[in-house]
């Protein structure tokens, strides 16, 4: 507070000093008009400049209360920029850790389904080995159907789930035909035969069905007309 108020003093001293030059050449100007024309007295002169010389110093010089509303708002500025630094800087630091655990997810994404995958690797190897050691196929064969029941169980844990395709009508969104034989007996396009299984992830297919389907060479209705004479006869 003090260094400002002896700014204002030193300002103060220098702009009456100023002033008081401006005055005497103003008199000295005015006085040598009045000698010419008579007109303009000295003293009327002197008395505008001092007051011109007052209204300037009220606008240029500040009082206590107004130096101190400025500290206070230079303040807030000051608190309101460290704190938008601040959140900048949290927010920067909170991107890295963003990226950084999306790069963990993804390597270790499928760390639970390796790890409950590994039982059903040791059973193959336990059934391997056993059939190694025993002429009983068929008790090898039911050993295998039990350890790929225990796989779509561990995929069905993680919304993996297969597709169902014979006797159904073909689609293609779930099904792809691979051979199509004709068949009058069953509507036309029945899958009739799946040759390597589909898969669904939740309700996303992940690997369509490969699948025979039947196909018509006669129209139903003149099937069913046959069927209708044979059984008159």
């Amino acid at each position: 507070m003090s260094k400002v108020k002896n700014d204002n003093d030193e300002n103060r001293e220098e702009m009456r000093n100023d002033h008081e030059d401006a005055k005497q050449h103003m008199n000295s100007k005015y006085q040598e008009l009045g000698e010419e024309g008579g007109s303009v007295s000295g003293e009327d002169t002197e008395l505008q400049s001092d007051d011109e010389g007052d209204d300037i110093e009220e606008q240029l010089f500040l009082t206590k209360d107004e130096v101190d509303v400025l500290r206070k708002k230079a303040a807030d500025h000051d608190s309101v920029l460290d704190q938008l630094l601040r959140t900048r800087a949290e927010f920067a630091n909170y991107q890295k850790r963003m990226r950084k655990e999306l790069e963990s997810a993804r390597n270790f994404s499928i760390q639970e389904l390796v790890l409950d995958l590994f039982p059903e690797i040791d059973n193959f190897e336990r059934a391997l080995k056993h059939a190694e050691d025993s002429d009983d196929l068929e008790k090898f064969i039911d050993g295998v159907r039990l350890i790929e029941n225990q796989l779509l169980k561990v995929l069905g844990k993680y919304g993996v789930t297969p597709i169902e395709p014979v006797g159904k009508p073909f689609d293609p969104n779930l099904h792809e035909a691979v051979v199509e034989e004709e068949n009058n007996d069953l509507p036309h396009h029945t899958v009739t035969e799946e040759f390597q299984q589909g898969f669904l992830l939740k309700e996303r297919v992940i690997r369509p069905s490969k699948v025979k389907v039947s196909k018509r060479t006669v129209d139903e209705d003149e099937t069913e007309g046959e069927a209708d004479e044979v059984s008159y006869d």
